[in-house]
Formats: C-alpha cells, structure tokens, sequence
C-alpha cells in the first residue's frame, strides 16, 4: 500500500470513528426499558405494566435488630418520619399514624364518606343504643391514665370514624405493634415499610430510595448501640444484583483483556500489534451502536449485553491477518491471501444474522442490526485500515518454525472417524437420556444469594406485604368505572381468603372508595332530626353537657350534602400518591392494581379468575415472565434455524464445492451438536435463550476455523494453525473465566463458548483438512 493511500486510509477512519465517537456520546441513547423484548399486546402488556407500576415492584421491606426494645421502637419512628420528608416514597409504614396535618384535615373531614362501617348498617351504627355505647366508650377511654380520646375530638367524633378510616388504610392482618411501632411477633424485629415513587425498573431512582434508606438510618441509629437495618424487597434486591453484576463485570472484564493481552504479546512479541488487534472490534462496537440507536431511536441495554458477546468473533479477524504474514512479504499480499476466506467467512455468518432482522420482537431485530453492523465495520477496518497502521518490516516470531506444528496437522484419518462417531453417539445418549431441555425460571438467573432471599421471605411474612409474583388487573374506560369494578371484584377477593387461598390484597378502593359507594355511605347516614334526637336519648344520665356535640351533627349532615371525594381532591397528597400506584390512566384506558398477599393456591385463584369478566385478570408474575422466556427462546431458535439455512446457502454459493460445504458445515454442525449435549449435562435445570445467544458466537467461530483449516494449502498450514491457536487461546481464556462466575447469566455465556470454542477447534483442525483432501 502506498504512503498516500496509506495515511488517506488512515485519516478516513480516525474521522470517522471520531465522528461515530460523538454520535455515541451525545445522540444515542441506551434504555433499559423491556418493551422492545415483549411480544405485542396481551398478557405481555400487563406484566410490563407491573414490572413499572406494580406496587409490589416497589416496596421496600425493613427490619430493625440489635440494642433494646425500646431503642428499636425509637428508631423505627425516628426513621419513619425522616423517611417521609424525603419525597421519595408514596408511603411510609411502621404502625404509627404518619399522615401530615393536611393529610389528616382532609380525612377527617371527609370520614364519613371514607369510613367502611359507614353502609347498610348506618342506621343501627347511629341508633341510641349504638350511640350511647360509643359515648360511654370515649368517656372510659377519657378516664384511663393513657388517654387515647381527647376532647376535641370525642365530641366532633364520637362514634370514632376518623379511626375506622384510619384503620382501612393500613390494610387487613397487621404485624404486633409494641410501643406504637410494628414488631415481629417474637419481639426481635422493629418492622417498616416504604413504597418507591420511582418505577420498578428504574434502577437508578431505585437505587436513591435504597440509599436515602441507609443514610437515615444511619444517623438515627448512631445514638443507639448495637442497632442494625435489614433491608429487602424488590428494589433492594434488584439494585443488589445490579451492583453484583457490575463489579463482576468489572473483575472479569479486566482479568479478560489482561489475559488476552498476554495471549497476544505473547504470540506476536509486539506491543504495537497488541494495540492494533483492538481497533476493528473497537471500531465495530461504535457502528454497531451509532446504527443501532440511529435506526431504532434507543438502544437496548439487552442488545449491548448481546451484542457485545456475538462481537466476540471480531476479535480473530486482524489474529488472521498477523499470523498469516510471511517473512519479507507486504501486508497487501498477505490480504490477498487471507481476504477472500475471512470475506466469506465474515458475509457468511453476518448473513445468519439477517435473520433475526425479520423478527417479530423489536429487540431482537436490534440485535440483528448491531451484530451485523459491527461484524461488516471489523472486517472493513481489518482489510483497508490495518495495513496502513501494521509496520511495513513487521513479522510474526513463529513464521517459519515450528516442528510441532508438522506433528498437530498430521492428517489422521482414524481420528476424524472416531471424532464423527463420537459426536453421533453423544448425540444419541444424551436424547435417550431424555434431559430437561429448556429452563425458563427467571429466578434461575438471579445472582441473588440464598441468605438475602432468606431475609426477604422473613421481611414480608412479618409484614404481610403482597409478594411481586401476584396481581389482579382491572381495565375501564374511566377512573369510576374502574373503581366500582374494584369494589366488585373485592368481594369475590375475601371469599377467596376466607377459603385460605390468599391472606390479603390491596387496592386503590381501600383508599379511595368509588362515588358510589360515597353517596351510598350518604345515603345511609341518619336525617339531622333524628340523628338529635336519638343523640339527646343516649346523652341521658352522662356527663355531657347540652350541645355538646354540635359539630358532630354539623359535620353528620355536611357529609349528607358534599360532593363525594375524587381524585383531584387528593392530587399532592401522601394519600393521593398512594391511590395513583394502584390507580393511573394508560393509553385510552384506566388500569387498577390490586396486590394479593401470600397466595396459597394459585390454582384456584387463577381458576376462579378464569371464569371472571373480560375487564379482570390475574397475573401470576412467575409463570408470564417463564412464558415470556418460552417466547424469547422460541424465537431465538426459530431465527437460529433460518440463519443456518443462509449460512449453509452462502458457503454453497461461494465455494461451489460439495467437499468444500462440507468441509466448512460438518465442523460446525458437529461443534453445536458437542456443545448442545455438554450443556444439558452440566446444566441440569436445562438451558436458557443466553445459552442460545452464545451458541450463535460459537458458530460464526467455528465457520472461521473450518473455512481456513479446509482452504489452507501445505505451505499455509502452519500459519492456519498459528492463527487459529491465537484465535482460540484467546476466546476461551476470556469466556472461561466468564463460566467460572457465580453469576447465572455469565457463567451459561462462558460455559457455552469455552466448550463451543474447544470443540470448534478440534473439530476443525481434524475434519475440515480431511474432509477436503484428494481423493486416491
């Protein structure tokens, strides 16, 4: 290559990638959003819509031990009414009475309408009788030496309403309460409660909540001795595993690049060289992601984390170049040489890619783009870019020696039988074996620890909160509508706890009742005339003064006349902000959630929703999300098939050798068939779409090291196996460190591509030069 093309090559690719540089750090954008892996509509839409909204996603559960009753009960409300202030969550549990002076103003002064004893039993609630057993209630609660009534409120109200609606609001079953906090039943365990503002899969707002969590607690806490937090909960748990994968990203990934480096220095005794190797796969996770982003607006987190290992492969391609170079021989020769194999084998697998282009999921069309995108730019910056940045004078150590290397591509005929034959009976053992072939078990993914888990089944026993696995869906056209259709479906609710299949549920009606069931409560509410006159009856023989309890019958008929409650009334309000997690509009639709607590027969309850109408659902979370998986799977093997089929078609097309397609396609089918059943003996619970993902690398892999070892001649052969040595060395150092991780997803990744990336090799090495030998 000249000097001018040279250094003209070179400038277009630094502007450019400058260029790509920018686009990557001020238009793109990255989203973690799950939208783009979801089928469309049905069941899909309603777990994604728990997954942002559903309470259950947001609550975070706490659990105060160490030091003295006493102190655990003051931090609990020393804690609690920081927590409050903070504005980060919609509410803020712990037994004590939390509301704000304007938040109680407003439901005192709405009780009536608010209260559930306020119904078909009014009338009798406001009989004398019932009255004057009220009254002689507040006056003994008057006269103990810890009042619990005062004056003002005795005689505004007598009957208690206030509490009867203070009492809904904290739900059915609640935990003991010791000094006015909540307490684990055996007294060891202060109990709180928070719910986010931030959406369930927000993990940087969740991340805050978490950590506003522990600071408070930490200065509460300083004064007491001994005194420890024990946080769970979906968001703790989701930002746990956050942190988890990210440091073991960090570990691996630098162990990784530290050892390919070494692999490299190594193999070509350059550090120029080293530096060299990095910059197509630099320059392909660029393109890849300023296409990506520009072609579908955002990029996925899923298809970075996807992406980045199908671009794995692009790390072999300038290995090909160095260890192909001859002694005194220009690079373009050498390129000349190795091109056309590292073209086809580039276009080949880029082609098995195009497949996932016409999936159905968004997602994984992404995927598509990126690995495409980023395999075309590896290949380009290999073939026009690294031989104006390789030294002119460069040569690898190893070119000319190497009895070794004579004694490995010894050709064996025996061997490449025995290998086909094994690979058959393997195959032929593990189908016999009938093995679990797919898991898709979420849970199986997480790199949460037993202990944690532990904790947070502890957590939310004592507390009774709803798990995130349950979930009743309600859709309307309006906020009312939806609201009555809550009510309705409450009542079918508590028979199913009263049958034991559930503890409890929550919902936006617990709060907030329809304006039916307000005007019913109106309704129901005595006339003034009356309500004076059986009030004097059972006044009689009490030390109550007459008139007393006039703003009790004011406030009684101002509830018989107001407008009912709505949400504007409490919009900015803590309880506003509680109805709208259970209550919001979404699209042309409102949508109410109702959380369910310890379901003991999700049978039963889906049944009975089964025969429910079309405007409820119940969600299982566990099974959509396995189902979900299912799909992902599915999908993924169905574009695997396809891409195979292109693959197969290319390599025809191309080489126009039966012996050659062969030769190219056996090493490979064989590679998959060899990693497929390793994988379903180690993985006894089955494998997962990450096993499948990897097994796409697995294959561009190993269409690389069939073409060379088939195509490399007598006087090639040694610096074929050079590179491939380079090639492979590197690839499963990397990706065994990745399957020794105690992370799921990490370890089925690495354990797919280290066996894929040896069995590649040996498969390679001994067939394709057999398979493409002259025949005597």
């Amino acid at each position: 290559m000249r000097l001018k093309h040279r250094l003209a090559a070179l400038a277009v690719w630094l502007a450019a990638m400058l260029v790509f540089a920018w686009l990557v750090a001020t238009q793109v954008t990255v989203s973690t959003d799950l939208d783009a892996f979801m089928p469309a509509g049905g069941d899909a839409a309603e777990l994604l819509s728990e997954l942002r909204e559903g309470p259950a996603q947001r609550l975070i559960l706490m659990g105060i031990t160490g030091s003295t009753e006493q102190a655990r009960a003051a931090i609990s409300a020393e804690l609690a009414a920081r927590l409050s202030k903070t504005g980060l969550f919609t509410r803020v549990a712990n037994g004590e009475n939390l509301l704000d002076v304007d938040g109680q103003r407003l439901l005192f002064a709405h009780r009536y309408l608010l209260s559930p004893r306020i119904g078909a039993g009014a009338a009798d609630a406001y009989s004398p009788a019932s009255l004057r057993e009220a009254l002689k209630a507040r006056l003994q609660e008057l006269r103990s030496p810890v009042p619990v009534t005062d004056s003002s409120s005795l005689t505004a109200d007598p009957t208690r309403e206030f509490y009867a609606v203070l009492q809904g609001l904290s739900g059915g079953e609640q935990p003991d309460t010791r000094r006015g906090v909540w307490f684990s039943r055996d007294g060891a365990r202060a109990l709180l409660l928070v719910e986010t503002k931030a959406a369930g899969l927000d993990m940087d707002a969740q991340g805050k909540s978490v950590m506003a969590i522990e600071n408070a607690f930490a200065k509460v806490a300083g004064e007491y001795q001994g005194a420890r937090l024990a946080l769970s909960g979906a968001p703790v748990l989701a930002t746990a595993s956050q942190d988890t994968i990210r440091s073991t990203v960090t570990r691996l990934s630098t162990a990784a690049s530290a050892a390919t480096a070494l692999i490299l220095l190594l193999a070509y005794r350059s550090g120029l060289v080293l530096l060299l190797a990095f910059a197509p796969l630099a320059s392909a996770i660029l393109v890849a992601v300023v296409t990506a982003g520009l072609l579908f607006g955002v990029v996925f987190g899923i298809t970075l984390a996807f992406g980045m290992t199908l671009l794995g492969v692009a790390m072999d391609y300038p290995v090909h170049v160095f260890s192909h170079r001859r002694r005194d021989e220009a690079v373009d020769g050498t390129l000349r040489r190795v091109w056309p194999i590292l073209r086809l084998g580039v276009v080949s697998t880029a082609l098995g890619y195009t497949a996932m282009v016409t999936a159905d999921l968004p997602g994984l069309r992404q995927l598509g783009v990126f690995a495409i995108a980023g395999l075309l730019t590896a290949a380009a910056v290999t073939r026009w870019v690294l031989p104006a940045l390789l030294p002119a004078g460069w040569t690898p150590t190893h070119a000319g020696a190497g009895a070794w290397m004579d004694r490995i591509l010894k050709p064996r005929p025996w061997l490449a039988l025995s290998l086909s034959m094994t690979c058959v009976a393997v195959l032929i053992v593990t189908v016999r074996s009938g093995p679990v072939l797919w898991e898709d078990e979420l849970a199986s993914l997480s790199p949460i620890s037993a202990a944690a888990l532990a904790v947070d089944k502890e957590l939310r026993s004592g507390l009774g909160a709803p798990e995130p696995g349950h979930l009743a869906i309600i859709t309307a056209p309006d906020a009312q509508t939806a609201l009555v259709r809550s009510e309705r479906l409450a009542v079918r609710l508590r028979r199913m706890a009263a049958r034991g299949w559930l503890q409890g549920f929550d919902m936006a009606t617990r709060y907030l009742p329809s304006a039916r069931t307000q005007r019913a409560r109106q309704a129901a509410l005595p006339p003034p005339d009356k309500l004076r006159a059986d009030l004097e009856r059972s006044q009689a023989g009490l030390p109550f003064k007459p008139g007393a309890f006039e703003s009790f019958l004011r406030d009684v008929e101002r509830a018989r006349t107001a407008a009912p409650l709505g949400l504007k009334d409490i919009a900015g309000t803590a309880l506003g902000a509680r109805v709208e997690s259970l209550l919001f509009a979404r699209g042309n639709e409102w949508v109410a959630l109702a959380p369910l607590s310890r379901v003991n027969n999700g049978k039963a309850v889906a049944a009975r929703f089964a025969e429910r109408p079309a405007w409820v659902k119940y969600v299982d979370l566990n099974a959509a999300t396995g189902n979900l998986m299912a799909h992902f799977r599915d999908t993924g093997l169905n574009r695997f098939a396809w891409g195979a089929v292109l693959i197969v078609a290319l390599l025809a097309a191309g080489l126009r050798d039966s012996r050659m397609v062969l030769a190219s396609v056996a090493p490979v089918a064989l590679a998959v068939v060899v990693t497929v059943c390793a994988l379903l003996a180690l993985e006894r619970d089955g494998l997962t779409l990450f096993h499948i993902v990897s097994l796409l690398l697995v294959v561009g892999i190993c269409i690389d090291y069939s073409l060379f070892f088939s195509h490399a001649g007598v006087e090639a052969r040694r610096h074929t196996l050079h590179a491939v040595l380079v090639c492979g060395a590197s690839t499963l150092v990397v990706f065994a460190m990745l399957a020794m991780s105690s992370i799921p997803v990490l370890r089925a990744i690495g354990l797919t591509v280290a066996i894929g990336v040896s069995a590649s090799f040996l498969l390679a090495l001994v067939l394709a030069p057999q398979l493409t030998r002259p025949r005597t």
